[in-house]
């Protein structure tokens, strides 16, 4: 995708073709066998994309040269050759002559026989009859530019030592070539011309008379096209236009890696109806002019609408006047007086390049969002995402512009979308370490509730361990424990007994069940002998299963009588008798212990039992105890997790203050950290939930200067900044005091603030987490900007209009890459802060950002040097009548005709200002 308007084009002033007497110097080979072609593709090797064709008084190559170029061009090739001539003028003095690239040899012949020069054609075997003054005169005359060669070297103006005659041929020249500019002896013949301080632009060529001088030297032109009208202008613009190869060391046709290239608006109530109204822009500067209800401003909203900026706006109250003028803008316009530009089918295009990659923004009036495409080449490939995150631009409208200047710490959302702060990246990191310290919190909360039977338990197992030594008082201790061992001893064994006797009736009941089937004879042949096999083999698989049954069988009453002899064994076992000893002594125990008021014996085992339990409870909570330990230390380390991440996002403003505004004359943009007091109350109350003005004289009350966030700001904006602008240690520390202070807020103080009742009742009643966020609150920095009145540096709100105005205009000029659209930054500015201001930075922005402006004043479009003018009218629809750079006459004119009011008014009003 190319560009529309100027650029900057490699331009050698001052060649020699095999037309020069002295081209190839001692290889006289190189002469007779260069062509135009070959001597064309020469500059194209070393990047020249414009080359002057100066042969000493001839142009004999012009014609060959310009098919050539012609042919060149065809293949791909970017070559354009101006045609020209080295006149050596009467005095030895060179000059140059260059004519638009449509002019011929004979052209050239023309103006060499108007110098009356009568010397050999290619050579400098004598001079001109005309003086420099009049050659430059006739080559000006001819339409060409005019520029004395090399004028501090040999054969060059300044070997003439009379000041009045290099004084009169610059006069009349367009600009003058100079080989070493640096020259500061004041007895070098440079100095006789710059003595004179004559305001000529300076250029260089290589005056290459072999192909290893090409691209030593060239000079930079900024044009749209190449042509003679394009070089003159950029002449006359001078250095905004004109860099010389030893002044710039890289390519000044470098750009932002962000551009907007286009956009293109269908079916809108006054734009794009009958055909899409695109738009077009240019790397650099674009201004877009028009009489007032052309559409300029309209252009503007259609890029916010396209380039999904509208949600811009909705950090703006619902009522503020920007917000609702855009969005009755945005509105689907019921009539043809009705308010609204939008139809149901209203479409807009971006085009947008970032990184060399383009992308497709498309919105639609019915889906009401932005949709992206990337092309790869061939086509566009929908993509997910955000165009207002992925794509960055900056929309601002004047009205836009005094209202930030009546906020200034609005600004800080700007400030916060520059990649020195990359507050969407670093909203991510605090949005995860703020919801980890709440988790641990409300972990930690989870874990004291399991805590809070513990005062409870302790009694329980106090009053049981009281119980169980009240029986184990009783002496009979080893009885009751005996009685418990067996027990469980005995209880195991019937278990078992019981298991065996279980196994036996399942085992009997399901042999018994389950009959063995009986084999059907009747389905066999028994004259076949396979089939008498099979019955066979059938009867001898039953048989087996009869044995089978009847092993079961006998073995169930094997299980039976061991189970019985078991019995008879255990009863008489020592074991046995054992047990049956120690429940008599139990049973002894049992009349002795009722006696003593225990209700029931067995209350003992019951109540070692309930003291497992508890003592398993406790355990549990020793270990609750242990883990509220660690978790303690975890949020303590999330908190300073969070008190670091909010001091990156401070800091990082801070280094952005300093990269971009440090030294500026114009303002001072400085930041206090966490003092704004124009939202302080906000945040907190709604942190705390209560966002209504309940308790005003207890939280803030700036009429009456009370409060205890009032108290805390007034500290915090007392405190000095040091040398480190790191060292945010006096306002962090500040700030966990205060928080200290309203956890502790039954003490009846806040920052030095009596609170009242009423206040305390409603932080008494404020849930667990509200006090979580208290701990993760803080107040927000504030942004001051000063403007320089001339004598000193004045805070904005002291400004007039337009003070505010370029105050705002300057910090919005002073950074970023991105593109930036301005609707009308004039408005509220007179035109001496214009000059200074406003063109000043657009010629130092725009090489590093793409700037668009709309604009009704000159000034902005000519001083400031646009790249791109769109010229607009209205005609019932929004219709570009002219576009291209400002060396187009139809750009020119309608600038005149659009902003001067026509050329009569514009000469009539110099006469009068200049000529009294």
């Amino acid at each position: 995708m190319s560009f529309v308007g100027a650029r900057w084009w490699k331009f050698d002033f001052h060649t020699h073709t095999p037309a020069s007497f002295d081209y190839g110097k001692s290889d006289s080979s190189l002469k007779a066998s260069k062509t135009a072609k070959a001597w064309l593709l020469d500059y194209i090797a070393k990047g020249i994309e414009c080359v002057a064709v100066t042969d000493h008084n001839s142009g004999d190559w012009i014609d060959r040269l310009k098919d050539a170029a012609v042919n060149l061009r065809a293949e791909g090739y970017s070559i354009f050759v101006f045609p020209g001539v080295e006149i050596t003028a009467n005095s030895n003095i060179h000059v140059l002559g260059i004519f638009d690239p449509r002019a011929t040899s004979a052209d050239i012949s023309a103006v060499i026989g108007a110098s009356k020069f009568r010397g050999t054609k290619g050579d400098s075997d004598s001079v001109a009859e005309e003086s420099a003054e009049n050659v430059i005169k006739e080559i000006i005359s001819a339409g060409g530019v005019a520029i004395p060669a090399h004028i501090d070297m040999k054969a060059g103006l300044c070997q003439q030592y009379s000041s009045h005659t290099i004084g009169q041929v610059c006069r009349h020249a367009s600009a003058v070539e100079i080989i070493f500019p640096d020259q500061e002896r004041t007895d070098a013949p440079l100095s006789r011309y710059t003595n004179l301080n004559i305001d000529l632009p300076s250029i260089i060529g290589s005056d290459a008379h072999h192909p290893n001088d090409i691209g030593r030297a060239y000079t930079w032109v900024k044009m749209s096209t190449p042509s003679i009208e394009g070089l003159k202008l950029a002449l006359v613009d001078g250095s905004s236009s004109i860099i010389r190869s030893d002044n710039e060391t890289t390519d000044p046709n470098r750009s932002s890696n962000t551009l907007l290239r286009s956009v293109t608006v269908e079916n809108a109530k006054y734009a794009g109806r009958s055909a899409p109204l695109t738009v077009e822009f240019n790397p650099w500067l674009n201004s877009i002019i028009g009489g007032r209800g052309s559409g300029k401003s309209s252009i503007l909203e259609f890029i916010r609408l396209g380039m999904d900026r509208a949600r811009d706006f909705d950090l703006l109250d619902r009522d503020n006047e920007i917000r609702r003028s855009f969005e009755s803008f945005a509105k689907i316009s019921a009539s043809r007086d009705s308010e609204g530009v939008m139809l149901e089918n209203t479409r807009i295009n971006c085009v947008y390049t970032r990184d060399g990659i383009h992308y497709l923004l498309t919105w639609t009036k019915e889906n009401n969002r932005v949709s992206i495409s990337r092309y790869d080449g061939q086509q566009w490939i929908p993509e997910e995402g955000e165009a207002h995150t992925r794509f960055p631009i900056k929309i601002f409208s004047q009205k836009q512009i005094f209202d930030l200047a009546k906020n200034p710490n609005t600004l800080l959302r700007l400030i916060d979308e520059s990649s020195t702060v990359g507050f969407q990246q670093w909203k991510m990191e605090w949005s995860e370490k703020h919801s980890h310290f709440q988790t641990l919190c409300s972990r930690k909360r989870e874990l004291q509730s399991k805590l809070a039977n513990k005062n409870v338990l302790l009694g329980q197992i106090s009053d049981v361990e009281q119980k169980i030594k009240a029986i184990e008082r009783s002496g009979h201790t080893d009885i009751l424990k005996n009685y418990q061992i067996y027990s469980g001893k005995r209880t195991n064994v019937s278990q078992y007994e019981a298991g065996i006797e279980d196994v036996k009736h399942q085992i009997e009941s399901i042999s018994n069940a389950i009959p063995i089937p009986a084999i059907d004879t009747s389905a066999f042949d028994t004259q076949s002998a396979s089939e008498t096999e099979v019955l066979a083999r059938l009867n001898a698989l039953n048989g087996s299963a009869l044995f089978f049954k009847e092993t079961i069988k006998q073995a169930v009453a094997s299980l039976e009588n061991e189970l019985t002899q078991f019995k008879g064994w255990y009863s008489e076992s020592d074991f046995n008798k054992s047990h049956i000893e120690v429940i008599k002594k139990y049973e002894e125990l049992i009349d002795g212990l009722r006696s003593e008021g225990i209700n029931s014996p067995s209350d003992y085992a019951k109540l070692i039992e309930e003291r497992d339990v508890i003592s398993k409870s406790l355990k549990a909570m020793e270990l609750v105890s242990s883990q509220i330990s660690e978790i303690d230390s975890s949020i303590n380390s999330a908190y300073q997790a969070i008190i670091e991440c909010r001091k990156k996002l401070t800091i990082s403003r801070l280094e952005f203050l300093q990269q971009n505004l440090a030294g500026n004359s114009s303002i001072k943009v400085e930041l206090e950290p966490f003092s704004d007091i124009g939202h302080i109350e906000e945040s907190f109350r709604g942190v705390i939930g209560r966002s209504d003005n309940a308790f005003s004289a207890d939280i803030f009350d700036l009429d009456r200067e009370c409060g205890f966030l009032y108290n805390l700001n007034k500290e915090l904006s007392a405190i000095t900044r040091s040398g480190d602008s790191n060292n945010l240690e006096p306002w962090l520390s500040k700030i966990h005091e205060f928080k200290g202070q309203v956890f502790n807020f039954r003490s009846g103080e806040i920052q030095g603030t009596k609170i009242g009742k009423r206040f305390s009742e409603f932080m008494a009643n404020l849930q667990p987490p509200s006090f979580d966020q208290i701990n993760t609150w803080f107040p927000q920095d504030k942004l001051s900007i000063k403007f320089n009145d001339g004598n000193r540096f004045k805070d904005v709100s002291q400004g007039s209009a337009g003070q505010k105005a370029s105050a705002i205009l300057s910090f919005l000029l002073s950074y970023g890459t991105e593109p930036l659209v301005l609707d009308q930054p004039e408005d509220d500015l007179d035109n001496g802060l214009i000059t200074s201001l406003i063109v000043s930075k657009l010629h130092k922005n725009k090489a590093e950002r793409q700037i668009i402006v709309v604009t009704h004043n000159p000034n902005i479009v000519v001083n400031g040097d646009s790249e791109y003018v769109i010229a607009l009218e209205d005609r019932g629809q929004i219709n570009q009548v002219a576009s291209g750079a400002l060396q187009e006459v139809s750009v020119r004119k309608n600038v005149c005709e659009i902003m001067e009011g026509g050329e009569i008014a514009l000469q009539q009003r110099y006469k009068r200002m200049f000529n009294v």
